[in-house]
């Protein structure tokens, strides 16, 4: 790469700007009475009728070792043209979520580990969220009739992210 006519080994702009890894899964929940959702993966719309769910759960119990899980559970055609429902497990990825006027984001690197995890709910002004420490779970969920997110706190108390539809 050139810049200001001298020779650089740092990626170009362009390079630096691809979604590389588990990739990057936007949820946008637009209408809540019916619930009608919009969800991307990487670039690849995923239409409404074909999504049965996304569900994310995160718990983080202190004895045992942690559930750290994304499954999109979606209808996908098989080689004989027949409709079948398919599990894929999506992380590592980052996972983004609006809806009723709120942001949740998580990240994680490694499934089933706490590792290279990053909970962030809402937007500040400048443009950044609030990234939470101390949960003891996460849960999301997200099909044709519900949309749910709530978390549990490592000190107790149990909290909606989400206002009641």
């Amino acid at each position: 790469m050139y810049t200001n006519g001298h020779v650089s080994s740092e990626p170009s702009a362009s390079d630096a700007a691809r979604i590389t890894g588990g990739g990057l899964v936007h949820i946008v929940v637009s209408e809540t009475d019916p619930v009608t959702f919009h969800l991307f993966l990487n670039e690849e719309y995923v239409p409404q009728e074909m999504v049965e769910s996304l569900s994310v759960y995160v718990e983080c119990p202190e004895i045992t070792s942690p559930t750290v899980r994304a499954t999109l559970a979606r209808y996908v055609k098989n080689v004989t043209g027949q409709v079948e429902l398919q599990r894929q497990e999506l992380f590592p990825c980052t996972i983004e979520m609006l809806a009723k006027g709120r942001r949740i984001s998580i990240t994680c690197l490694h499934l089933d580990s706490v590792d290279g995890l990053w909970v962030c709910i809402g937007m500040k002004p400048e443009g950044d969220g609030n990234e939470l420490s101390g949960l003891r779970s996460i849960n999301l969920l997200v099909n044709s009739s519900l949309v749910h997110a709530s978390l549990e706190w490592s000190e107790g108390g149990k909290e909606d992210i989400l206002p009641p539809l």
